[in-house]
């Protein structure tokens, strides 16, 4: 399969438009996707454990904090900012009982959706925005106004309002890019 190249005028951002998006997390790339999205003017909400040391980090940055199961019942599209080693625990714990149809569920790392651990629902659509690189570089470059490359997935056969929302999602995190793309896949890929 040759690989079709993404760039922002590519994207719609008003697809996010009214959306609440929740990012589970706020390590390396959690707080990268939440800034971003952010700054690029969007309703973001952060979750996060009680306890969790990322917890004043997030409120100092000004970002909506609620638990995992409040950020997930609130939000349109959310996406998955924890390690791949603790993702399908707070899946399972946290996420999948509040799921609803016509949400978008997305990963900022494949390997858990990739090989079945995570299964979503049927009426929740799935895909993945991953930016090549660290999560402070992707701050850090978006910052400056430029953006890095990314991988984006497309997970289920509900292609259209997914794909816009996918594919303003990662034009998010790179508003003035003009040089870096996205590379789309499946899940299967």
């Amino acid at each position: 399969m040759t690989a079709k190249m993404y760039y922002d005028a590519d994207a719609d951002p008003s697809a996010l438009e009214g959306q609440t998006v929740a990012v589970i997390g706020y390590g390396s790339q959690g707080h990268a996707h939440a800034l971003n999205l952010r700054d690029s003017g969007y309703d973001v909400v952060v979750g996060l454990a009680e306890g969790s040391k990322s917890r004043p980090l997030a409120e100092d940055a000004g970002l909506t904090v609620k638990s995992v199961a409040d950020a997930v019942k609130a939000a349109d599209v959310i996406m998955i900012a924890v390690p791949d080693t603790a993702q399908k625990a707070v899946y399972d714990a946290d996420i999948a009982p509040y799921l609803r149809p016509g949400q978008l569920l997305m990963f900022a790392h494949g390997f858990n959706i990739r090989f079945g651990r995570i299964q979503p629902p049927s009426g929740v659509d799935v895909g993945m925005v991953a930016p090549k690189g660290p999560g402070h570089l992707l701050r850090s470059v978006y910052s400056q106004g430029g953006g890095v490359p990314a991988l984006e997935m497309a997970g289920t056969a509900r292609a259209m309002p997914a794909t816009a929302t996918r594919t303003a999602l990662r034009r998010a995190h790179r508003q003035r890019l003009h040089r870096a793309r996205a590379r789309r896949s499946s899940s299967a890929e």
